[in-house]
């Protein structure tokens, strides 16, 4: 008895069991997916969602008894031909578990022997993301298919590119880069399989960036500076200090919030940079402001330290304009890699900070040599005309009484405000 008959005597359908090629060498499966709809992706899990057509083709010549007589082919539901000829077995091979919902399928067979079956479904992807180059990353989002009972030597996948595609126009926080379909077979042990691949690059859009954080950090960083526009007078010393840490803090909490989106265990990329590097600017302006405050009040170096604030004034935004200059420029158009803009921005600002020192201690040395950049500054800066007392001709001081009430009254405020959202809020840390 032949292999056969012997499939029949057993009630097997050999049509069903075999393959066709079985035997005689290998199959050949063409294969087309196209991307209808991105529903996004998902940092924390690894995961992306999209909705797709996939569209395969291959030869069984035992198919032809299948159709009637004066039709030019016969189409019919998936799970209907499962029961009435060979199928390859042909799935999605990096979904995530039980995420892959088949919402209508069809196979057609023609008189040649020919096979279309053709599938849309709702899938949830996995994927490894490259997560050192956020918030500038590029991201291959691919879709594995592959045989989930025949080997490389039996079942091999051809792609078919006139039925492969993107057919989405709308990719949320990505741009649409470019797309491919290919094919390459994969050994790992005793699994050798033959994969079909649809891999799609997208880029990672700023705008949602730029307007969530880039922008709330650039204004806070910015309002860090007005500590150095306080007078030098008692009333303002709560202030001035109280201003620099509510910048601080402020930013902080966004810091927090540019991160939720990746996991816990995300590699230091150019988002950690740029945060580190404005929180490292906001606690420099703390310490010069202390240090100011310190050779004023304390040591009574009034000239020391009246030129340490005109300086400030320039110092700190400086060295801030470098460092988001060099960190956003290198992330976006590659100018260094993130390792030797780490390394960059630290360096220049150990030697800005160090030749604002040197200056500073050769000014309290030498007290009666005039500081030129700090007179440069103060001449450019517009000065409030004073009141004179008639009878002594001398200026009459301002009172700061009422202002100093005021910015503490809105520090406060502000504080409690950012403790009570924080209340609220559930981060992810």
């Amino acid at each position: 008895m032949s292999a056969e008959d012997e499939m029949i005597s057993d009630d097997i359908d050999p049509n069903i069991l075999v393959r066709p090629s079985a035997g005689k060498g290998v199959d050949i499966v063409k294969f087309g997916m196209r991307a209808m709809n991105f529903y996004g992706t998902d940092l924390k899990r690894h995961t992306f969602s999209l909705d797709m057509v996939m569209s395969i083709r291959w030869n069984d010549p035992r198919v032809k008894d299948l159709i009637p007589e004066g039709l030019d082919k016969l189409s019919m539901g998936w799970t209907q031909a499962t029961e009435v000829m060979w199928m390859p077995g042909i799935v999605v091979s990096n979904r995530d578990i039980e995420k892959y919902e088949i919402i209508s399928a069809s196979v057609s067979i023609y008189p040649n022997g020919d096979v279309h079956r053709v599938e849309r479904a709702n899938t949830r992807v996995m994927k490894k993301f490259e997560l050192e180059g956020y918030p500038f990353d590029t991201q291959a989002l691919a879709v594995n298919i592959a045989s989930s009972k025949y080997m490389v030597n039996e079942v091999r996948l051809v792609p078919d590119g006139e039925t492969s595609g993107v057919q989405e126009d709308i990719w949320g926080l990505y741009n649409l880069k470019d797309w491919h379909t290919e094919a390459k077979e994969q050994y790992d042990g005793e699994l050798q399989k033959s994969r079909g691949i649809l891999n799609i690059n997208v880029v990672r859009s700023l705008e949602k960036y730029s307007q969530d954080h880039l922008l709330p950090a650039s204004i806070v960083l910015m309002i860090s500076w007005a500590v150095f526009y306080f007078p030098f007078a008692n009333p303002f010393i709560t202030a001035r200090l109280c201003l620099s840490i509510l910048a601080l803090l402020t930013f902080t909490n966004l810091m927090v919030k540019s991160s939720k989106e990746l996991p816990g265990a995300a590699p230091f990329n150019w988002n950690d940079l740029f945060n580190q590097q404005i929180q490292t600017l906001m606690f420099v302006t703390i310490v010069l402001n202390i240090a100011s405050e310190i050779a004023f009040h304390q040591f009574h170096q009034e000239n020391l330290a009246r030129g340490m604030n005109h300086e400030a004034k320039i110092l700190m935004p400086v060295m801030s304009l470098i460092n988001i200059i060099l960190i956003l420029g290198s992330g976006r158009y590659h100018w260094m890699t993130l390792q030797h803009s780490l390394y960059a921005t630290k360096g220049i600002l150990v030697f800005l900070i160090g030749v604002y020192a040197a200056y500073n201690v050769y000014g309290a040395q030498n007290p009666h040599c005039k500081k030129p950049i700090a007179e440069a500054i103060i001449n450019l800066t517009p000065r409030t005309p004073r009141e004179v007392d008639p009878e002594t001709l001398e200026e009459v001081p301002p009172s700061y009484a009422t202002l100093s009430i005021a910015t503490l009254t809105v520090a406060e405020a502000v504080i409690k405000t950012g403790a009570d959202e924080g209340q609220d809020e559930d981060c992810d840390m």
